[in-house]
């Protein structure tokens, strides 16, 4: 059975955006040890608990500004 050029413009944007998702978490893991090595060089005696600790707090601080 050979498929309908609409199911293979289907089955390319399915396959287009699960690429897409795997690039923005890579990107989003970067960007997560980006930071993590940037408050280890800021503050060196901080630990990794610590530090998710901070960066939780902070986001939590974000999202009641934003709500705001």
């Amino acid at each position: 059975m050979e498929l309908t050029q609409e199911q293979k413009d289907q089955h390319l944007k399915w396959d287009a955006d699960a690429v897409m998702e795997q690039l923005i978490m890579q990107e989003s893991r970067h960007m997560q040890m980006s930071a993590l090595v940037e408050h280890q060089l800021m503050y060196p005696d901080i630990t990794i608990r610590e530090f998710f600790a901070m960066a939780s707090q902070e986001l939590e601080d974000q999202e009641e500004e934003e709500e705001d």
